[in-house]
């Protein structure tokens, strides 16, 4: 229905009534986007460790072609210099299980009993350390101190005190009438191959 004339004051005439303001059509809806899953955090299980770390090799090798294609080739001998690494025995003692550098634990064991005969403990557990972390072992990860020499010692009272495989008392021994002979040698890996039992050496 059409809206009454209204009367004009000044043109003293009706004139037609202004159009009703249509109500504002309210703006489309816009479509709502699911948000993204946050992503899980799960800790890769061992089993798992080599296969991801040969996806992650392989994700280098595309980027340094890439970077190569791409006339950047600074950065393609910085990623080859990353792969080089991966590939190497030094990354291999770094990413593998802390189980398996005990038995070059038990060495070291050895040699800080022979070496705090004539000098400090706590000098020869430092020496140890730092030719452990030398050849590329990590040093043990539990006990609570944030000095690496010091978690040794506590790795090899825990090894004194039976609290470790027996195995690890074999390497220990067999390593320490080793070591007497030549203590100032520091000779870890002559040392772990006298020290470990033959059925070990080859598997090593």
């Amino acid at each position: 229905m059409s809206a009454l004339p209204i009367f004009d004051e000044a043109r003293r005439e009706f004139v037609p009534a202004a159009p009703a303001a249509q109500p504002a059509q309210p703006a489309p809806a816009r479509p709502r986007v699911p948000s993204p899953p946050s992503p899980s955090i799960r800790l890769a299980p061992p089993g798992e460790r080599d296969e991801r770390l040969s996806q992650f090799q392989s994700c280098l090798a595309r980027i340094k072609q890439m970077l190569e294609d791409g006339g950047n080739a600074a950065d393609a001998e910085t990623i080859g210099n990353l792969i080089g690494f991966l590939h190497s025995p030094e990354a291999a003692k770094a990413f593998a299980d802390e189980r398996d550098h005990q038995p070059i634990y038990a060495v070291s064991a050895a040699y800080i009993d022979v070496l705090a005969i004539t000098s400090d403990e706590a000098a020869a557990a430092q020496t140890l350390a730092r030719k452990l972390v030398a050849l590329g072992y990590e040093l043990p990860k539990q006990g609570g101190d944030t000095r690496g020499w010091k978690r040794l010692l506590l790795w090899r009272d825990q090894l004194a005190r039976g609290q470790m495989e027996p195995d690890l008392r074999g390497v220990y021994e067999r390593a320490l009438k080793f070591v007497r002979k030549n203590p100032t040698a520091l000779d870890l890996k002559a040392a772990l191959d006298h020290a470990l039992p033959p059925d070990l050496i080859g598997g090593r």
